[in-house]
């Protein structure tokens, strides 16, 4: 014959783990006395518990959680101090989700359009700031509007007058910075903010050092200082389209190979032909992996041919079925490395070799002239653009 536990007798149970564990915890700081009280009321709820007297343990109940909340009247609940513990514990899960299961990434230029955005901006004639309305579409299409006015007379400084900075992941900005310490901030990337919004134009003695492109296909310029700026002088005019921001997975590549056709981000630190100054340390770089180990991958343009056969994987049929003189829904085919200053037509890939495309073949800098890249240097597959809430969000393909 089974015989049930009564509730009471259940709860008690449970009253006396938690007063243990109080007990435990707090006896090298709570006072003798109220150690004693404590201890005192824990031994009459064990005899109460022996007879099973429901009054006298509904009566204890209470005693012993006042006895314990009244026991340590310096250190009374801060809700300060448990909203601080529980940040810091947030911080700590998100480092770790960051760390070892998800990474969040912006996409810093146009190699993979029409699949993914990169920063990119437009000059504008007119102020091109929006009214409350069109202040919310900017925010939800993280768009910035900028209509920058000099509110300082000076001479700019000649080490480094302009320079770039960001705002956690999701905001690169410049600050123009002047002899006398004034600074203008300025609300965009800097290769943008010198090349589409042409800040040296506005600024008419500036001079500008060009000719090179960034690894992935920026042209950078660099504004040299010895300018002067009038107060009330337009400095930078236009539209900011911020880049597409993906969750990268940096958890699935431990236990599964990659997949032809998907895009997946990489590290460039052991890439001898990408060439990145040391005080950058690494990059990251998102592409379509085009070949696995083992692969004889071909370009013919505009076609893309893995161990004798035309591409099969959507990723690949969407980027073929254009061409460069007629492109379908932004797609315009695979260029030929010449193209794009490579010379990686063909290659037969070996063990841990990957080789990684852009989308837009014309104007990316991949593996087609930098070279393959390291199993080593693989981080994961990019599963979903989370912002802006354009079309693009959603789930990466």
């Amino acid at each position: 014959m089974f015989f049930l536990t009564p509730r009471y007798l259940k709860h008690a149970k449970l009253l006396h783990k938690g007063v243990t564990r109080f007990i435990n915890y707090k006896r090298d700081i709570l006072p003798p006395a109220k150690l004693d009280e404590i201890c005192t009321l824990r031994s009459s709820l064990e005899d109460a518990m022996k007879v099973r007297d429901k009054s006298r343990i509904s009566t204890l109940n209470e005693q012993i959680n006042q006895a314990c909340e009244k026991a340590l009247p310096d250190a009374a609940p801060s809700e300060i101090a448990d909203n601080i513990e529980v940040f810091f514990v947030a911080i700590v899960i998100a480092l770790g989700i960051r760390g070892y299961i998800a990474q969040p990434f912006q996409i810093p230029t146009g190699s993979m359009q029409p699949t993914l955005n990169g920063i990119t901006a437009e000059a504008t004639e007119k102020d091109p700031r929006p009214d409350l309305f069109g202040w919310l579409g900017s925010f939800l299409t993280s768009t910035r509007h900028l209509n920058v006015i000099s509110d300082h007379d000076g001479w700019l400084r000649d080490y480094q007058p302009l320079t770039e900075h960001r705002i956690a992941i999701f905001m690169p900005y410049c600050i123009l910075h002047f002899r006398d310490g004034h600074e203008i901030k300025i609300m965009s990337p800097m290769v943008q903010l010198l090349n589409e919004l042409q800040l040296s134009k506005h600024l008419q003695s500036a001079e500008v050092q060009t000719g090179r492109d960034t690894p992935d296909r920026r042209y950078e310029r660099e504004l040299v200082g010895r300018v002067y700026v009038k107060k009330g002088q337009l400095l930078a005019r236009g539209i900011v389209h911020n880049g597409d921001h993906v969750l990268v997975d940096k958890f699935s590549y431990h236990f599964r190979t990659p997949t032809r056709g998907e895009v997946f981000v990489f590290t460039t630190k052991h890439i001898r032909g990408i060439n990145v100054p040391k005080e950058q340390g690494s990059q990251h770089y998102i592409k379509r992996l085009a070949g696995l180990p083992g692969d004889r991958l071909e370009v013919r343009s505009p076609k893309l041919w893995h161990n004798g056969k035309e591409a099969l994987e959507p990723g690949f049929k969407r980027v073929m079925q254009g061409t460069f003189q007629e492109p379908i829904e932004g797609y315009r085919g695979y260029a030929d490395a010449q193209a794009v200053g490579g010379y990686i037509n063909q290659i037969d890939l070996s063990q841990e070799q990957y080789f990684a495309m852009g989308d837009n073949s014309y104007n990316s800098s991949d593996s087609r002239v930098w070279g393959t890249v390291p199993e080593r240097n693989l981080v994961g597959p990019a599963l979903f653009c989370y912002w802006p809430l354009t079309n693009h969000w959603g789930r990466i393909k």
